[in-house]
């Protein structure tokens, strides 16, 4: 069922430091202009106060390279200025140059020891890569509710077909006392219902360019990786391999009233069966995989067991008696039954069961399921 999406309103959150990893994403640029927000941002829930007036961040850029028959380095290291808090700034700056630093170091190690290795077997060595650049997504500004949002991206090269691209989030709230800007905070109430919706959302749009499974075995948590546009908008962020095959690349997912409303399916009359009063039956897996819902058949008990995020419902072939969670049961204008080998179950039971929108089309005598 569609549910107003809350839209990211910040505020002060307290003083604790963001936590870093390294991590990376590729850009040319010597210099990041601020960027001036003008667009209505996505709200949530107030952090705790509401912001004083703040200026756009600066972003400078500090380039290290280096090239031997080890390793060849271009390093992009982004120095933030700016910042009411300039102590954080100060620990921001020096924590995602020494974590480039420290990169430099370990790949020179492993490629020195890949080199060894080759001369000593016999097989052709090729020099290490290391690419580490940044972009800024929200410029800390009162425009941008005082919000500093950038990626930094990596690039490792270190033999077989192709190297391979990470990225790292940081979102800050710039304040007198700068903190993490929590991915649950930016989100809001609700915030993370809307997110994986939103990630079902961009699947159905275009399932070929992900993995088969990916629909029903995707994970978004507090850890996940993220950014805020320039919009306000919260921008999920995929690593290569994690959702695609790697000729899609790092995936960005934007959480916003549009793709929070989850996938669309419409089933024509081939794929349904005639039911009373022009109600339909609906084949159950067809429709429940297609919306993000793991389905488990049982042979022995003639019943399957449907799940998605905190819902969880079971049915059985000739029971007319639905439940969803720890909920009471109710009864449909029917009981599931199969048909040619396939469970069908009553159109009613996504709506009033699994509480997604549903319409029939009169014009066709389709069915449309939105959620």
């Amino acid at each position: 069922m569609k549910k107003p999406f809350k839209m990211l309103t910040i505020a002060v959150a307290g003083s604790c430091l963001l936590a870093f990893t390294p991590a990376l994403a590729m850009a040319a640029e010597s210099t990041a202009v601020p960027v001036a927000v003008t667009a209505e941002p996505i709200t949530a829930a107030p952090i705790s106060a509401v912001l004083p007036d703040t200026l756009a961040v600066k972003v400078t850029t500090k380039v290290i390279e280096e090239s031997s028959d080890l390793l060849t380095v271009k390093i992009s290291v982004p120095v933030i200025s700016g910042m009411l808090d300039t102590s954080y700034q100060d620990k921001l700056n020096a924590s995602i140059e020494e974590k480039a630093t420290k990169e430099i170091d370990k790949l020179k190690a492993l490629a020195a020891d890949d080199k060894k290795s080759a001369q000593e077997n016999d097989y052709p060595f090729r020099a290490y890569e290391l690419n580490v650049a940044y972009e800024l997504k929200a410029d800390g500004s009162t425009a941008a509710k005082g919000i500093v949002s950038f990626t930094v991206s990596t690039y490792e090269y270190t033999g077989g077909a192709h190297g391979g691209t990470a990225v790292e989030g940081y979102n800050i709230v710039n304040s007198q006392q700068a903190a993490e800007l929590t991915l649950e905070q930016a989100l809001g109430d609700g915030g993370f219902a809307a997110a994986n919706s939103a990630v079902r959302y961009a699947i159905s749009k275009n399932p070929d360019n992900f993995f088969p499974d990916a629909m029903t075995t995707f994970k978004i948590d507090g850890d996940h990786t993220y950014y805020v546009d320039s919009k306000g908008t919260v921008n999920l962020v995929f690593q290569q391999y994690e959702i695609a095959p790697y000729a899609g690349g790092i995936i960005n997912i934007p959480v916003d009233a549009t793709t929070s409303v989850g996938p669309t399916l419409t089933l024509s009359t081939k794929d349904l069966t005639a039911g009373p009063n022009g109600a339909h039956y609906i084949p159950l897996r067809k429709a429940a995989e297609a919306l993000g819902y793991k389905v488990k058949w049982s042979n022995k008990t003639q019943s399957a067991e449907i799940s998605r995020d905190a819902q969880w419902t079971s049915v059985t072939v000739g029971k007319n008696s639905y439940t969803i969670n720890k909920m009471a049961p109710v009864q449909l204008f029917a009981a599931p039954k199969l048909i040619k080998g396939s469970l069908y179950v009553p159109d009613e039971f996504f709506s009033k069961i699994l509480h997604l929108e549903m319409k029939n089309n009169t014009t066709d005598n389709s069915v449309t399921i939105k959620g």
